[in-house]
């Protein structure tokens, strides 16, 4: 072959050789992996769930899918690449997002369900409650009907003798007294200031040895004086008790008085109930300087305690003793008491009228004098 003929010969293979390389540029790119994974995670179940709970997020992850088969057909792989990735992550924060979704609609469930479960309690509670008031009630006025009395004020065996029914009328006409005092601090005004006359009459009649301080009379006193507490109580519970949907604006019954039975025993204090509430008996208050003592201030202000979470309680308080500085240590004690912030005290002297001990006996003077603090319980 002539040189000329083997120039023309290269000139032709190398235009072929450009031929092949200009098709092979020209040629579909190669399709990423990330791409079929990412048509793999869009096909997903869970991708279906999450058009409906996570739809934004859902969106957004078809939209990079979408780009990402753009970059690749305008032959950027590596742009496709990374779009595909990013689809991908767009797809798996999407099922994340219906995740906590499903969870915040399991959650909203399950407070409702709560909350229909405390109402259905509250109103168990509230007939818990209204049924104890009815028996409580029910008990009250079949004692202030029948005048059935304490054991503490019937007359002993045997005291016939003037003396012995004086003694039992002004116990009888004392328990009057503190039950209304008790009834009117729970808002009972007219009727106990009706009663009060008859109360203060039987006071003269006793200090005067008069015929007219019976212990009959004074027994029919304080049958009246507890059914008007009784009343004012049944009045307080009542609206409550029959309220069929316990509401921010529907009135609450009031504590049962075993509630701060419970906190003053709790405390150390030893309380009792009787028709006025919960009573604790102080003693031992002062001291030989006339001074209220460290323990007894320690006493008090733990009492005050249980004082200030239940202000709906108003407070008695009864000075039994001579008569000789009970008006004194009964204001000093109500100072002591007001510290723990009660609005509610009255303050009454029984004297020796209402001994816990009889008289003569040898510890009679300790045991019969003492301070009664009654939280005057609004309800049964």
């Amino acid at each position: 072959m002539s040189a000329p003929s083997r120039r023309a010969l290269g000139v032709r293979l190398s235009e072929v050789a450009l031929a092949v390389v200009a098709l092979a540029s020209c040629a579909a790119p190669t399709r990423p992996p990330q791409l079929a994974r990412a048509a793999e995670v869009s096909a997903a179940p869970a991708s279906a769930e999450a058009e409906t709970w996570a739809p934004q997020a859902h969106a957004r992850a078809k939209q990079l899918e979408q780009r990402a088969e753009e970059a690749l057909a305008s032959g950027d792989a590596d742009a496709a690449t990374l779009l595909a990735d990013q689809a991908i992550a767009a797809h798996e924060h999407a099922w994340a997002l219906t995740r906590l979704a499903r969870a915040e609609r399991r959650r909203l469930a399950a407070e409702a369900e709560l909350g229909e479960q405390r109402r259905a309690l509250e109103a168990l509670r509230l007939e818990q409650q209204r049924l104890a008031a009815e028996a409580a009630g029910l008990e009250l006025r079949a004692r202030a009907a029948g005048g059935t009395l304490p054991a503490t004020l019937q007359p002993a065996p045997g005291a016939a003798s003037s003396a012995g029914r004086r003694q039992a009328a002004a116990a009888l006409g004392t328990q009057a007294r503190l039950l209304c005092v008790a009834a009117r601090l729970l808002g009972e005004v007219q009727r106990v200031e009706a009663v009060v006359p008859r109360l203060d009459e039987l006071e003269r009649a006793l200090a005067s040895s008069s015929p007219a301080a019976s212990v009959e009379g004074a027994a029919a006193l304080r049958r009246e004086c507890l059914q008007i507490i009784s009343d004012v109580r049944q009045r307080n519970v009542a609206p409550a008790a029959r309220a069929p949907e316990p509401s921010a604006n529907t009135a609450r019954a009031p504590l049962p008085a075993d509630v701060v039975l419970d906190e003053l025993s709790a405390i150390g204090a030893t309380p009792s109930r009787d028709e006025r509430g919960v009573a604790v008996a102080l003693r031992g208050v002062f001291g030989a300087d006339g001074g209220i003592t460290t323990a007894a201030r320690q006493e008090l202000t733990s009492i005050g305690k249980v004082v200030d979470a239940h202000r709906d309680f108003p407070l008695l308080l009864v000075g039994h003793g001579p008569n000789r500085d009970l008006e004194r240590e009964l204001a000093a004690v109500k100072a002591e008491i007001g510290r723990s912030g009660a609005v509610a005290i009255e303050t009454q002297a029984a004297g020796e009228r209402l001994p816990l001990v009889p008289p003569g006996s040898a510890s009679a003077r300790e045991r019969n004098a003492r301070f009664e603090l009654v939280f005057v319980a609004p309800g049964f």
